[in-house]
């Protein structure tokens, strides 16, 4: 798998990565699931977390 654009999301189907499209069990926890596993995505989806931090302010948790 190549680096995973961050900015190059599409979250259209729950039921796949955002970054590289594969079959995840939910958009939950086998999307977490998913990140664990897959180094790319993982560092694509802190990149977003930190990127929309701001926008949603005091209501995200890590």
């Amino acid at each position: 798998m190549t680096d995973a654009d961050p900015t190059d999301v599409d979250w259209e189907d729950p039921e796949r990565c955002p970054w590289c499209g594969a079959a995840v069990r939910d958009g939950g926890a086998g999307f977490i699931e998913h990140v664990e596993e897959h180094p790319d995505c993982a560092a694509a989806f802190e990149t977003w977390r930190e990127n929309i931090a701001d926008d949603i302010g005091g209501e995200w948790t890590s």
